[in-house]
């Protein structure tokens, strides 16, 4: 007999941490997210969430239990070539604080140094593969179950007991762990820093796919001419405009929401944008690291090239999507 949803996420809920070793004796924490189904996107907020259509994630999967913190990817970076020269990118320094001011490059980096460095016997059986969750897998994770604004109800007096936003961050990221997390007791789901994802951005994906679809990468194959490209010339997947989800310190309860949908360069790194690992059934892979070469990065340091003159501290609503 199928188990029902609720008692799926329950039995993932009653589960220890899986904890992965990293360099220096540290330990990355995971939660098992069970195979299931949901509702994705919302109605009402913005044409790139809609149509609400159902999703199928065929496989469990195991995602961070909170965004990949300072002292995490230090440890990683300074073992890593492609990272080492990255160690402290961050601009509110903390240990426990997420890291923030990565790429989607760097994001990669670190999930490829996993891949070649972490031992089988450190994971569970026939998982290998670290990776950023695809889109659909991290909203999946994110509602754990639940279909409100926010894993923690509807309104902002909801997302207060669940994240750092701009209503309560005093403009700076927090440690992780600090605020209420979602029934698999996953953290700073919402707010804190903006979460990388593996997707190319496509404001039209939703209309694309049919009900009962699979969770995957939206590649830029499938966005075709709707794949969003800042410099026509590089306008191939590896440059193309990638998924973040999530929210953060910097921006206001709507952008905070589970279907809220934003984008940016792959390159571009702010003080707002970290990541979390992913961690999925298969072999490690075998494929070159989607990384730019050293020194192709479209910003690399606080109030970089994060569009024309921008940093963070000035980014308006118009630069994101409608949160409402």
């Amino acid at each position: 007999m199928p188990i029902p949803p609720s008692s799926r996420w329950e039995l993932a809920a009653a589960e220890p941490d899986l904890a992965i070793p990293l360099p220096g004796g540290l330990r990355m924490r995971f939660r098992r997210v069970p195979a299931g189904d949901f509702r994705m996107g919302s109605r009402g907020y913005g044409d790139a969430e809609e149509p609400i259509h159902r999703v199928v994630v065929p496989h469990d999967f195991y995602l961070g239990r909170y965004p990949v913190t300072q002292e995490e990817w230090a440890s990683v970076a300074r073992e890593c070539p492609k990272l080492q020269d990255r160690a402290e990118p961050s601009d509110s320094k903390g240990p426990r604080r997420p890291v923030e001011q990565v790429s989607w490059h760097d994001a990669n980096d670190f999930c490829d140094w996993l891949n070649r460095n972490v031992t089988a016997d450190s994971l569970p059986e026939g998982f290998r593969h670290f990776r950023l969750p695809s889109e659909a897998e991290w909203e999946y994770a994110c509602r754990a179950g639940t279909e409100t604004e926010y894993y923690s109800g509807d309104g902002e007096a909801a997302l207060t007991e669940a994240a750092w936003y701009d209503g309560n961050s005093g403009r700076e990221t927090h440690e992780v762990g600090g605020k209420a997390p979602n029934p698999i007791h996953l953290h700073d789901m919402h707010g804190n820093v903006w979460e990388w994802c593996r997707d190319v951005w496509d404001a039209r994906a939703y209309r694309k796919r049919t009900d009962g679809c699979k969770a995957r990468k939206w590649a830029f194959a499938d966005a075709g001419a709707d794949a969003e490209t800042f410099e026509e010339a590089k306008a191939t997947e590896a440059n193309a405009t990638r998924v973040l989800r999530g929210g953060s310190w910097i921006v206001d309860a709507g952008y905070c929401r589970s279907a809220f949908r934003f984008r940016y360069r792959p390159g571009v790194r702010y003080w707002s944008f970290g990541m979390r690992v992913c961690l999925v059934p298969g072999p490690v892979p075998t494929s070159k690291s989607s990384s730019q070469p050293a020194g192709r990065a479209e910003a690399g340091q606080a109030g970089g090239d994060a569009g024309p003159g921008k940093g963070p501290e000035s980014l308006s609503p118009q630069d994101f999507p409608s949160a409402r």
